[in-house]
């Protein structure tokens, strides 16, 4: 047997499909039993189901001959290590795997851990199947593409970079290994909405992004058909209403979109995307009401910047104007634009901040229906200097345990890095300018602020909005306090989202 675990990544309310954990399941060979144990599920002790199946296993002719954990950077991180730790500890002769954006991104530290036996770089469908080769005794390690470990010498060996394919080319989602309905969770797009990935990787080539660290300018794309297919089972067989498509670049072209629309109208589900602000000017006015009617809702777009200088520093490919475009043609069509901003420019913090804030407050004259994503710039690689201070320019962390620290967990997520140029005030005046928005402007994620709590703090907002006052909202603040159901959650994102972000 093979145990696959998805270490908790957020809250058991925010859980959705352990995509990355199922698309390993389902392209093993048919006579491998495999099971998932997931850590984001409610009332759950991963360690104790993990021990289960090795107790539930030993002595029959199928033990649990290996447990491999997909690991993202951020919160997932600093709950797989102490659990990846404990594992080792207590069944020190299974086999440890790692897996997942983490790793294929900084395969040394996962490699310095002791209690991490095998790390699987990149797309990983095809290289477990041929680890389990190496891990019978059939196969040598240094041939397997994709395959990293420490060698007898402790020197690291890094396999060769293995072709990766898109999901056209892979098993189809094994929705049969979960419990589908406990992952169909309520959000402002439906009652049951589920997740899916129809492509991977991304063709541009923003200097930020880590999705270029990890496949390059290189992007598979599944066909329409296929993906409607799979939805249609969850939507005749689970009731999904809704879905949050996880693909870093949804539309290829105007042909693509229209053939997305015409293979999801039929199933009558709301659903989100991330797109390019290029990309969708480029779509038709035909293309965009067929994708109003196959139910697109909301679709996200990366604006970064209201400077178009900053954007070309960014190798963003995009303008200022472009975005503003954008928010027009949303506006004309009906469809919700998310934009995301990274604020903290290195050069000139404080006056990119200002034109940003300038330049959201277009957007919202242009469309009043735009919702607003912050970010802090966090440029990588960097680490603490001698005298216990984040140096950008250092280089990373070389143990995972340093890496599941606050303040670099806090630094993955973008949540609060510790940057030498962006001073706490900075930081403030950011908050504090999307408290005001969101206080005026009330998100449509949003389930969690009472209805007299909205109203209030429209009310409060209206003024400080006209007047371009962000200064310390004392009093937004307070209502905001007092008129929440449940705490913030900092832990939801993207679709998962029921207050809006980062606030």
């Amino acid at each position: 047997m093979i145990l696959l675990v998805n270490p908790r990544a957020t809250r058991p309310a925010n859980r959705r499909f352990p995509l990355s954990v199922m698309a390993i399941g389902a392209a093993l060979p048919a006579n491998e039993n495999w099971e998932i144990v997931d850590g984001n599920l409610p009332d759950i002790d991963p360690l104790s189901r993990i021990g289960s199946h090795v107790a539930a296993q030993s002595g029959t002719d199928d033990p649990v001959r290996a447990i491999a954990f997909t690991v993202m950077p951020g919160p997932q991180l600093a709950n797989a290590v102490p659990l990846t730790k404990a594992v080792k500890a207590r069944h020190p002769d299974i086999p440890i795997i790692w897996g997942g954006n983490f790793g294929s991104l900084y395969p040394e530290p996962v490699l310095n851990a002791p209690y991490v036996d095998w790390l699987i770089r990149g797309q990983g469908e095809h290289t477990f199947t041929e680890l389990l080769d190496v891990l019978s005794g059939n196969r040598d390690p240094e041939t397997v593409a994709g395959l990293c470990f420490r060698k007898a010498d402790g020197m690291h060996h890094i396999g060769v970079e293995r072709r990766w394919v898109g999901p056209g080319e892979l098993p189809a989602p094994p929705y049969h290994k979960i419990s589908v309905p406990d992952y169909l969770r309520p959000t402002f797009l439906g009652q049951r909405s589920g997740v899916y990935q129809a492509s991977i990787g991304c063709p541009y080539a923003c200097n930020f992004c880590g999705v270029i660290s990890v496949f390059g300018r290189r992007e598979q794309v599944q066909e329409p058909a296929r993906t409607a297919e799979h939805l249609g089972f969850l939507v005749r067989e689970h009731g999904m209403d809704s879905v949050h498509f996880y693909d870093n670049n949804f539309f290829l072209n105007d042909a693509h979109a229209r053939s997305v629309a015409d293979a999801f109208a039929p199933l009558g589900l709301r659903w989100w995307c991330e797109a390019r602000v290029d990309a969708l000017l480029r779509f038709s006015d035909d293309t965009w009401r067929r994708l109003k009617a196959a139910g697109l809702t909301m679709v996200f777009c990366g604006a970064e910047s209201g400077s178009n200088e900053v954007l070309e520093k960014m190798k963003k490919g995009i303008t200022a104007e472009q975005t503003l475009e954008v928010a027009a043609r949303t506006r004309e069509h009906g469809i919700i634009p998310e934009f995301s901003f990274v604020f903290g420019d290195p050069e000139e913090p404080e006056a990119e901040i200002e034109n940003t804030l300038s330049f959201v407050r277009k957007l919202k004259a242009i469309n009043p229906a735009m919702e607003l994503i912050t970010y802090f710039y966090t440029p990588t690689p960097q680490r603490r200097d001698t005298y216990g201070n984040i140096d950008p320019l250092a280089g990373t962390p070389s143990t995972l345990e340093e890496w599941a620290t606050p303040e670099w967990v806090n630094w993955m997520t973008h949540e609060d890095p510790e940057l030498p140029w962006l001073a706490r005030r900075l930081k403030t005046r950011v908050e504090d300018f999307e408290l005001v928005l969101k206080s005026r402007f009330p998100s449509v994620h949003d389930k969690r602020t009472r209805h007299w709590g909205k109203m209030a703090g429209r009310w409060l907002a209206d003024r400080r909005w006209h007047r371009g006052d962000y200064e310390n909202p004392r009093l937004l603040r307070l209502v905001r306090s007092l008129a929440r159901t449940e705490p913030d959650d900092r832990q939801r994102y993207g679709h998962l989202r029921l207050e809006g972000a980062a606030q």
